[in-house]
């Protein structure tokens, strides 16, 4: 009987170790999960971390630990993309035997609608199938992006809407319609020229800025100088000469700039009357033109 109850003993003692060992290794495994998990999290490896969350949230794990793993995880939850892959051909109509890796890794061997969860980040998918080339699309998946769409066409199957030739004209109408010529746009030509109206009018304000005021001893009613006491020829002269300038130099002016109003407005009208879109026989053409002191246009027509 001693002998049995040192058994007994023993046994129990080994079990006890047993269990306390077995216990240490469980929280390790839960430490490490959550090290892990966090480690994932940070390097933007969120599907990694949602797993790792998982395995220290459970009910062998300590209260503490569960309660930070279980609210990591609901938080990578929030923020973790998710994609729905799709495949269709020329016409439209949906593929279903399709494979699609990403990365280079295999992702899913058939398409099924549903959602994908992906890390976040710039991703390369590869769509295979059947007797068609591969299709690759390049895709930057951002977190908390939900249900993004990632879409392919495969070149199979015949376009939804055939090219249909144009049918006959009415009865009898033989004649053959002209095809119309190539699509026109506004050029750049019309602008120059308003560009060039406009450099014209600031000349001219320029020259109206710049023009000298009546010297003194001049009488602007008369149109005459009187010679000032002491002043010799030439000073009179210049006096002179100055005076005809601030009466013509204004006139001067106002010409110069009324020839760039003339030929901004041609440019303007040039661009509002130019043809465009296709180019059809008998359309009528207003083609306008400006030089310096005159500005007309002329209209055509051809047939």
């Amino acid at each position: 009987m001693p002998q049995l109850r040192s058994y007994l003993a023993v046994s129990i003692l080994l079990a006890s170790g047993l269990a306390s060992s077995r216990a240490s290794a469980d929280i390790q495994a839960c430490l490490g999960a959550s090290e892990k998990g966090q480690r994932a999290r940070s390097a933007g490896k969120l599907r990694e971390a949602r797993e790792q969350f998982l395995l220290c949230s459970s009910d062998g794990c300590p209260a503490m630990v569960r309660r930070d793993c279980a609210q990591w995880q609901s938080e990578v939850i929030a923020t973790l993309p998710s994609i729905v892959l799709g495949a269709k051909d020329r016409g439209g109509r949906d593929l279903f035997d399709v494979s699609v890796s990403v990365d280079g890794e295999p992702l899913v061997k058939k398409l099924d609608g549903k959602s994908l969860p992906i890390d976040p980040g710039p991703h390369t998918f590869k769509f295979e199938m059947a007797g068609a080339p591969p299709v690759v699309e390049r895709a930057l998946v951002k977190e908390g992006e939900k249900t993004r769409v990632i879409a392919v066409t495969f070149a199979i199957g015949a376009p939804a809407t055939a090219d249909v030739p144009p049918g006959p004209g009415p009865a009898g109408d033989t004649t053959e319609k002209p095809a119309p010529g190539p699509e026109r746009h506004h050029t750049v030509f019309p602008w120059i020229v308003v560009g060039l109206g406009v450099a014209t009018i600031g000349a001219g304000l320029v020259v109206i800025l710049t023009s000298p005021s009546l010297p003194a001893g001049c009488e602007k009613a008369t149109q005459t100088c009187t010679r000032l006491a002491g002043e010799d020829a030439s000073s009179f002269a210049k006096r002179q000469e100055e005076a005809g300038r601030s009466e013509s130099q204004p006139l001067e002016g106002l010409i110069v700039g009324g020839i760039g109003v003339a030929v901004a407005g041609a440019g303007l009208l040039w661009h509002f009357l130019e043809p465009t879109g296709p180019d059809r026989s008998g359309a009528l053409r207003f083609t306008p033109w400006a030089a310096p002191g005159s500005a007309g246009g002329s209209v055509g027509a051809t047939f």
